[in-house]
């Protein structure tokens, strides 16, 4: 990202903007959403005052930023379903027999027992859904096979 860098730190008014347009053959693609919103930034701010970018292309801009941030928010709005159905997927299963994969790699086998949700330390929005089979715990991307229990004749 050194050529990002660069195009921020250019010294004539209003280059931002043409080092950006340099860029985007090449590997301009490979911006985040910080930087790209650092970068057209830089170029509003930095937009030589008597030949400012027209009123179509700023506009754009805009509408290219508020694109940005509804799929940014979209995004996160997925995580946070695909969390919730994990969830539910992994409480629907105690009581029921599962075979899977501890998270040692071993083979378990056995009837779900609670389920709980582990967070990562370092980042706290990152989740783990994992069901517990007696002393086992079993992460829900891990399990591999689901057995209804039958119901035994009296």
């Amino acid at each position: 990202m050194t050529k990002v860098s660069n195009a921020l730190s250019s010294n004539g008014v209003g280059s931002t903007s043409s080092a950006a347009n340099s860029l985007q053959g090449n590997g301009l693609n490979d911006v985040d959403l910080t930087q790209f919103l650092n970068l057209m930034i830089t170029d509003l701010q930095n937009q030589d005052p008597l030949n400012p970018t027209d009123n179509a292309a700023l506009l754009q801009q805009v509408g290219e930023l508020r694109s940005i941030s509804s799929s940014d928010q979209l995004v996160s709005t997925l995580k946070s379903f695909s969390s919730t159905q994990e969830l539910t997927t992994a409480s629907s299963l105690i009581g029921k027999k599962v075979k899977g994969l501890d998270t040692g790699s071993k083979d378990v086998d056995g009837e779900v027992t609670s389920v709980s949700v582990k967070i990562d330390e370092k980042d706290r929005n990152k989740r783990t859904v994992q069901v517990h089979v007696g002393n086992q715990i079993v992460d829900i991307k891990n399990v591999r096979e689901i057995v209804e229990k039958t119901a035994t004749a009296t």
